[in-house]
């Protein structure tokens, strides 16, 4: 098996907002104390739409801090194509961005100790909290028309709480990245397509 890793771009301008999902599925609710926030949003230029669960009466709209995760579509085979982060009125933004086909599948948790996948090998991840994101269907990591999302390590994408991303490589067509923050805060995930994008919200 094949460990590949990749590097993403840093961006160091705030990007235009992401259309707010309708609906994301998480595997506990959040307790009676969390809120309920919608982040801030504005139209892009490019017409997006959200992916509903199959199930849209469990469909929650909640951030929370429990483990997520998002089942894949359409038998993904998936390109990245950026990562960038921004910050918004009420939220601050970590987006995955991909090209190809199919929907990916989504894993999200906290975790104290991020260590790279396959080799079980510790990560070093600037911050104080780290938010471990596994995105599935995307096998095709060397088909990335950008050199620089193909190594691993920092990526250089900050913005607001969010310090740092961290990729951990491509293992078995699941992709691994690790979210640094100055702080551990309620999240939102969930994914848009046209184009294919895996969004991270952080409650401020």
């Amino acid at each position: 098996m094949l460990l590949l890793p990749l590097a993403l771009s840093a961006c160091t301008q705030p990007e235009a907002p992401e259309p707010t999902p309708q609906a994301v599925t998480q595997e506990s609710v959040a307790t009676s104390q969390a809120t309920t926030a919608q982040p801030t949003t504005s139209v892009e230029t490019k017409e997006a739409t959200t992916v509903q669960p199959a199930d849209s009466a469990q469909a929650q709209t909640l951030f929370a801090q429990d483990r997520v995760m998002l089942p894949s579509q359409g038998n993904p085979e998936l390109v990245i194509q950026d990562v960038r982060a921004g910050t918004h009125a009420d939220v601050d933004r970590v987006v995955f961005e991909y090209s190809g086909t199919g929907l990916p599948g989504v894993i999200a948790a906290y975790n104290p100790d991020p260590r790279q996948q396959a080799s079980g090998l510790p990560m070093e991840v600037p911050g104080n909290a780290f938010l471990e994101i596994m995105i599935q269907g995307t096998p095709m990591a060397m088909m990335s028309p950008r050199e620089d999302l193909i190594a691993g390590g920092p990526v250089g994408v900050g913005a607001g709480h969010v310090v740092d991303v961290v990729h951990g490589g491509v293992f078995e067509a699941d992709t691994q990245y690790i979210i640094g923050l100055d702080q551990q805060l309620p999240f939102h995930v969930y994914v848009l397509e046209n184009p294919t994008r895996v969004v991270v919200d952080f409650q401020r």
